[in-house]
Formats: structure tokens, sequence, C-alpha cells
């Protein structure tokens, strides 16, 4: 087994030295099966020590200190939070900063992790965007909130969306699809829809004025790539969470 975590980033935020980014895969790490092996979710039904144990491989790969983190607790809102200090923040989805030395996560398993970077102005973000963040336009806000409280420019944003679960596998009912544009959706059987949230929160980042070319994907799909990410929607109460980080070292 190997324990060493196997991490990825998006060469598009790579160019930055003093910025540290990566999500995580499920390879690495010393949980057993069902969670094997690299689970971060501490919410999830494995042993709390392997977890803890996972965090520490994690965090030491990006040579991160645990008491800089700072963990919303995500409840699928739109709810946004500047945060200046590590520790865990009550009900929220969103997290933006421009203090260096503090590292924003978020924990995903089919959402999709989008991580945001203003070069300029030195501010980071980071957003859990699942279809009811996605509903609410949590991305867009956020753009929005970097904007109103940090003067970003949202031509100088940069963006990279983590591995989710894709439109090939992501069927929802007509009452979820009424949230969503119909170029998102694809029918799908009687009362059922495919749904590209992909896509979908690609347009609230350009609606905000954030550059195509400035937003880099990671287009696998976590239902599908069983043996490289987590997912909730094919696994159930059997499956990890994998984390994302992103912070600015001074």
């Amino acid at each position: 087994m190997q324990i060493q975590p196997v991490l990825k980033k998006f060469a598009l935020l790579n160019q930055y030295p003093s910025l540290i980014h990566a999500f995580s895969t499920r390879k690495g790490g010393v949980s057993d099966p069902p969670f094997h092996y690299l689970n971060l979710g501490l919410s999830t039904a494995d042993d709390p020590e392997r977890v803890k144990a996972n965090r520490r491989l994690f965090f030491e790969a990006l040579n991160i200190k645990e008491d800089r983190l700072v963990f919303p607790q995500q409840v699928h809102s739109a709810n946004i939070q500047i945060v200046k200090k590590a520790g865990v923040v009550a009900e929220c989805d969103a997290l933006i900063t421009d203090t260096p030395n503090l590292f924003l996560t978020v924990q995903t398993a089919d959402c999709f992790p989008v991580f945001v970077y203003d070069p300029q102005n030195k501010v980071t973000a980071v957003i859990h965007s699942g279809w009811r963040g996605t509903a609410q336009n949590i991305v867009g806000k956020t753009i929005r909130a970097m904007r109103e409280t940090f003067r970003c420019a949202p031509q100088n944003i940069l963006v990279g969306i983590g591995p989710g679960v894709q439109k090939s596998c992501y069927q929802i009912d007509e009452k979820t699809a009424q949230y969503f544009d119909k170029q998102f959706l694809s029918p799908d059987g009687p009362g059922h829809f495919k749904l590209d949230l992909l896509e979908a929160i690609v347009l609230q980042l350009t609606e905000q004025g954030v550059l195509l070319e400035h937003i880099e994907r990671d287009a696998t799909c976590t239902h599908c790539a069983t043996d490289e990410y987590f997912s909730y929607r094919r696994d159930g109460n059997y499956s990890g969470r994998m984390m994302g980080v992103i912070g600015m070292v001074k």
C-alpha cells in the first residue's frame, strides 16, 4: 500500500511560487476498505485516528502546519465568510482571505471544489459547489465578494475547478432540474435529466467577468474514477472524502 499521498495541482496556479494549493486523490494514506486509503473526512464512519493520520500526511506533503488551517462547516449553502484566522467556520461553503500563511480547505466527494486566486491583490478563496450551492450562485457571489471587499478585478482572477460528478453520471429529478437553465440539462427518461454542473459553474464565473482562459478544469468524473476519487453518489455512506487547500506563504 502506498502511504504517501498522491496530490493534484493546476498548471494555472502552479506558476506562482508563493501560492500553495492542491487537492487530494484517494491514493496513499492508511485507511482500510471501504475508505481506502486517503480518506480525509472526519464526518465519515472511518476510524478517526486513521483519518487524522491521513490529514497529517496530506498537510506534511504540502509543508503546511495544521494550526494554520481554516475548515468551513459545509452545509450546501451560499454562505461566504472572509477569514483572518485559523479554525472552524460555522455553516459556510466558501472562504476568502488576504492573510498570508492561512490555508483555506474544502472537502468533497462529488461536489466541485473551486480554487480562486487574485495574484495582483494577493487574495485566495475556496468554494464548495454542489448542486444546491450552484443553484444559489455561490461561485458568482464569491467573485462578487472579492470585488467588493478586496477590489479584485475579475479579469485578473485565476480559477481551478477540481474533479466532481460529470454530466454523464449525474441524473437528477424534475424538482432539482427546475433550479437550472435548460442549457445545462439533457432529458434522461421520464421525469429525469442529466445535469452539467461543471458548465453551470463556469458560466457563473464568466458572468462575473472571469476570463475563460483563466479557468482550468479537471474534467475527471468522480463517480467513474473509482480508483482515483471518492464518490458519495457511487458509494453512499461507504465513501471517504477528498480535500482541497489553497493559501499564500510570505
